[in-house]
């Protein structure tokens, strides 16, 4: 499942290479896709990296211990 955070981080990464394809016309438009669709799962991997590290760890919980209650005379 591609997220938009990731299609979004793709095209910022193969921007350069869109914009040689579609507006200078330096190289042809099957390379720039080609480029886009090698960026896709590299962005989603360098993004699932940053959310694994932005994820909150649950606090360990305290080992119980059986209260001691006090006698009822007051010994």
């Amino acid at each position: 499942m591609l997220r938009g955070s990731v299609l979004v981080c793709a095209l910022l990464f193969s921007a350069p290479t869109l914009w040689q394809a579609l507006v200078d016309q330096s190289i042809s438009v099957d390379t720039a896709l080609v480029r886009f669709l090698i960026a896709v799962p590299v962005a989603a991997v360098l993004l699932g990296l940053v959310r694994m590290a932005m994820r909150k760890q649950p606090v360990p919980r305290e080992p119980r211990t059986p209260s001691r209650q006090a006698p009822a005379d007051g010994q």
